[in-house]
């Protein structure tokens, strides 16, 4: 051990740390394949509005997407679709803990560890739903199990897409990196809050207010708390 002598950091390192995250090439690769992603769902999306507006005003809006099998089809694709666009704008604007994810210099491997991240979380999430819904055998049919299940997809293509709108109005105003973060952990905590509220609202016509706030806590506020632990978005 070299007690007395200053270990700097590279060059190459130094370099890389100094620079903008906009002007690392691997990340402008990244934007230019969201571009393209963004581009080949846009019709798509687009399609989709009416029914996420529905989602947004009222619980049945959800039972209404999965009721159409090509509307819950569509939704799915478009958010599998829209999660690497959501996972950049995380990483650009750093909604969880640094520590947890490698260097800038390795723009892929972090992508891979975010996608880890939020991976973890919908598994976690699915396997809550399979056993408490499923095995406790509460009485929903089907199209309203579905709904509690899969109805966070469509908040969460909600947000994203509000994400990017706000993105895009704060950096036109020329909005500094700290405000966007703190404008996208709060639309990321209101449309999360807003998929727990129809939740419960469609819970709440098949079992007592007890029994749907402990449901809650297994469905939701367990996966989200592991997230958060994580340091996923601390």
């Amino acid at each position: 051990m070299d007690l007395g002598t200053l270990h700097l950091p590279s060059e190459a390192q130094a370099a890389v740390e100094s620079l903008a995250w906009t002007d690392i090439p691997s990340h402008k690769w990244l934007l230019l394949g969201c571009a393209v992603l963004i581009l080949v769902l846009v019709n798509e999306v687009r399609a989709l509005l009416p029914a996420l507006g529905g989602c947004l005003t009222r619980s049945r809006g959800n039972l209404e997407v999965e009721h159409s099998i090509s509307t819950a089809r569509s939704r799915d694709i478009c958010a599998r679709g829209l999660a690497i666009p959501f996972l950049v704008m995380v990483d650009r604007y750093s909604l969880y803990d640094n520590s947890l994810v490698p260097g800038t210099d390795q723009p892929w491997l972090r992508l891979a560890v975010l996608l880890g991240f939020l991976a973890g979380f919908f598994l976690l999430r699915r396997i809550m739903h399979l056993g408490l819904l499923r095995l406790r055998g509460l009485r929903m049919n089907s199209e309203a199990r579905s709904a509690v299940t899969h109805g966070i997809y469509n908040y969460y293509l909600c947000n994203v897409l509000v994400m990017l709108l706000s993105i895009s109005i704060l950096y036109v105003f020329a909005a500094g990196d700290s405000l966007i973060r703190w404008v996208l952990w709060a639309e990321n905590a209101f449309f999360w809050l807003l998929a727990i509220v129809r939740e419960s609202q469609i819970l709440r016509g098949f079992c007592s207010t007890l029994a749907t706030f402990l449901y809650l806590c297994g469905l939701e506020l367990l996966p989200a708390g592991a997230l958060i632990a994580s340091g996923f978005l601390l």
